[in-house]
């Protein structure tokens, strides 16, 4: 098999495209009378502050950093993997060397050059720990000026993901004694200002490679609550606002006043795959009884749920964690799982010994009530919402649910210790690559506790990394979705979709793919009043 073609399946399984050699899409160009005397300006409203302004912090390393640190490659709006800094790259048919070619004449901010040890630089620098594709190299080497080659301990299938969220910055960016000293990328803007808990400035990179950026300057400013982002867009204090990233989302109450100021258009997108679900403690009673996890599952009206809290917001995972649309190609349609059916789960629970003996409307067994405790966190606004209908609905099958909300580190820590019941659980889906996600959760060997351990399920996990053809990979993700929907580790909820206010006054914004999707355009943005 030829390396072109091996590279086309491997780019494919990971849900990417190969384009050697190919710029990104036309973008659109102001003529130069719109731009004469308005200010190309824009303030961008975020929910919480960076941690630093090297790439490695967070994950991926904040909003504001995607600006000044860029990629090899990137994700689109389809999630497919697009060249950005490399032009083309090829695989060796073994799976196990990456040879990329890197665009030429771009520099970094500083006017250093971004050439192949500037990148070998960044992957060595500081590995971040959501980086798995290091566990899988052997060595990282510069061939020439203009090219990379990755060599691998064994074949390492999603590593155009990783690669996507990996920053290049210039070895300049540290002293001579290896520490940080200063933000210095390739991007469209770099850094003029940082003030802690209130903003963040970026001016304009002159030079940029794909074309001087339109807008002087981008200020992301600090804005905790999501309704007071959402009436400072409204009152032209901001330009934009919201995004699936945690506390910078903006709350589903807001979203339809939004979209009735005439000044604001709203863009959604599901550009960043979110499984929403309800984890079971299996490891005690009752959830270790699988007839109790297929009852809660039959007793939960999933796609109500959704109509009634999210809307048009977000999309019911009616057949597992892969039922959205950026998944629906690995899908194994032939299960079923667990459509709304509260007889069917009164039956199961009936089965498994809980019964009503006194009437009072809630199961008991050997004299203990069937009381549970749903544990959330405030991290999100709409979860209360939630956690209160899959109360309401599986007290209708008999089952006693109290709601316990914490802090996102609480939750956590109890998670960590297996202190809980159900517990509401999201994460992002690995980009295009649900791989990533069910390591996360479902790889028993990680080191931490996970959502479920099964032996044969890690080893699995374990094949989706290492399985390169496309066909096979395909069976591996089936036998994945065979072993939960008969296992039942939890009950698949929801996929929010990505959703951005902007002022109608930005012109040629576009969402793109990854966590941070809703900023990577801006750098073709353009202010017209």
């Amino acid at each position: 098999m030829s390396k072109k073609l091996i590279a086309l399946l491997i780019c494919i399984i990971t849900g990417g495209i190969i384009i050697g050699g190919v710029l990104l899409a036309e973008w659109e160009t102001p003529s130069k009378e719109v731009l004469t005397g308005v200010p190309q300006e824009i303030v961008i409203g975020m929910g919480e502050d960076i941690k630093g302004l090297e790439p490695v912090y967070g994950c991926p390393w904040g909003a504001p950093l995607r600006l000044i640190y860029e990629t090899l490659v990137t994700e689109d709006a389809d999630l497919k993997i697009q060249p950005l800094l490399a032009e083309s790259w090829e695989v060796s048919e073994d799976g196990k060397v990456w040879t990329f070619h890197l665009r030429k004449g771009i520099k970094f901010h500083d006017g250093s050059p971004f050439n192949a040890s500037a990148v070998k630089f960044s992957f060595k620098y500081k590995p971040a720990p959501y980086r798995a594709l290091l566990h899988y190299t052997k060595s990282i080497d510069a061939i020439d000026e203009y090219t990379v080659k990755f060599v691998l301990n064994k074949p390492y299938a999603p590593l155009l993901r990783d690669v996507s969220s990996a920053p290049i910055m210039s070895p300049t960016a540290v002293d001579e004694n290896g520490d940080f000293k200063s933000p210095i990328g390739t991007g469209p803007f770099k850094l003029d200002e940082w003030v802690k808990s209130q903003k963040i400035v970026l001016v304009k990179n002159e030079n940029y490679w794909r074309e001087s950026p339109k807008l002087e300057v981008v200020t992301f400013k600090i804005i905790p609550d999501s309704s007071a982002r959402a009436m400072a867009l409204e009152t032209g204090e901001i330009d934009l606002t919201g995004h699936m990233a945690g506390r910078s989302a903006l709350y589903v109450s807001d979203i339809p006043g939004l979209k009735e100021k005439t000044e604001i258009k709203i863009v959604e997108g599901y550009t960043q795959p979110c499984v929403n679900w309800i984890q079971f403690n299996t490891e005690k009673e009752p959830f270790g009884d699988l007839k109790v996890r297929k009852a809660v599952y039959y007793g939960i009206d999933t796609q109500k749920m959704v109509t009634s809290v999210l809307g048009e917001t977000a999309t019911p995972l009616l057949k597992g964690p892969l039922s959205m649309s950026s998944t629906e190609h690995l899908l194994n349609q032939d299960l079923t799982w667990y459509p709304y059916n509260p007889e069917k789960a009164k039956e199961l629970l009936a089965e498994a010994g809980w019964k009503d003996t006194n009437g009072d409307g809630i199961r008991d067994r050997n004299g203990e009530q069937l009381k549970v405790t749903f544990v959330l966190s405030s991290f999100r606004p709409e979860l209360p919402k939630v956690a209160e209908i899959v109360q309401a609905q599986l007290k209708e099958i008999g089952m006693d649910v109290k709601l316990q909300t914490v802090e996102y580190g609480a939750q956590q820590m109890m998670f960590e210790k297996g202190q809980y019941d159900m517990m509401m659980q999201f994460g992002v889906c690995g980009h295009g690559d649900p791989s990533l996600w069910f390591n996360y959760f479902f790889h028993s060997k990680r080191g931490v506790r996970c959502a479920f351990k099964d032996e044969q399920l890690t080893t699995l996990i374990d094949r989706l990394y290492t399985t390169v053809n496309s066909k096979d990979r395909l069976k591996v993700f089936y036998e994945i979705q065979e072993i939960m929907e008969e296992d039942v580790p939890g009950v698949f909820l929801y996929t929010d979709a990505n959703v951005v206010g902007v002022n109608k006054r930005v012109k040629n914004y576009e969402m793109q793919g990854g966590i941070h999707g809703a900023y990577l355009s801006l750098w073709k943005v353009y202010i017209e009043e």
